[in-house]
């Protein structure tokens, strides 16, 4: 009876210290990038890296992991993550497995995410979020505020339905041949960041008409 209880107490204690400490911390967690990004998306997941969102061919989302202790989570699969809008008025469409990191985190909880996003949508302003195996990551030290990463994501999916198709056409024909400071120029149709919204753009559509989530 004793030998099975203690047996019993070993088994919760591992149980319980596994949970504390292998578990994402939400507030202890980290969420950053190398630079004010821009990055121009596709629900087929083929159109910019992330790498190239400030031009210098080296640019990245980072994160990390950290358990109620503070101790980086190593390990962490590619996929385990989401990003979403955090402004409630914007949203993106994101496909089931709209991106992945670069690798599994390190023995710090470190990993970056610099490839494509695939997806769809418009954010111009207040970033985005991440959420780690489910659990978005806020702000210390209220551990309320959600953690919000400056980045601009366009897409030919202007409507965030995760199809390309004629209602975006219908949406970029209002932008078309504008430029920033036009009454009708959209932001969310310049997807070359150039302050035009012309053929160049256009052309985009085209390459990604018809583009849906695999």
């Amino acid at each position: 009876m004793f030998k099975g209880k203690v047996i019993l107490f070993s088994l919760l204690l591992v149980f319980a210290t596994s949970l504390y400490a292998g578990d994402v911390d939400p507030c202890q967690s980290e969420f950053g990038a190398s630079c004010a990004l821009r990055v121009s998306i596709c629900p087929a997941g083929d159109f910019e890296f992330i790498y190239d969102g400030c031009g210098t061919g080296n640019d990245f989302l980072w994160l990390n992991a950290r358990d109620l202790l503070g101790n980086g989570i190593e390990g962490i699969p590619w996929t385990d993550y989401w990003i979403q809008a955090c402004d409630p008025l914007q949203e993106l469409c994101l496909c089931s497995s709209p991106f992945a990191a670069d690798a599994l985190t390190d023995a710090n909880g470190y990993a970056e995410i610099s490839g494509r996003i695939a997806g769809g949508g418009c954010i111009l302003t207040d970033g985005i979020y991440l959420a780690i195996q489910g659990k978005t990551l806020v702000d210390a030290p209220g551990c309320v505020d959600v953690t919000c990463v400056d980045i601009i994501i366009v897409s030919p999916d202007l409507n965030a339905d995760c199809f390309v198709n004629l209602s975006d056409l219908g949406i970029f024909g209002l932008a078309y041949n504008t430029a920033t400071g036009d009454p009708t120029y959209d932001d969310c149709c310049d997807f070359n960041d150039d302050t035009n919204c012309n053929l160049s753009d256009f052309a985009f559509i085209g390459e990604h008409y018809q583009h849906e989530c695999f």
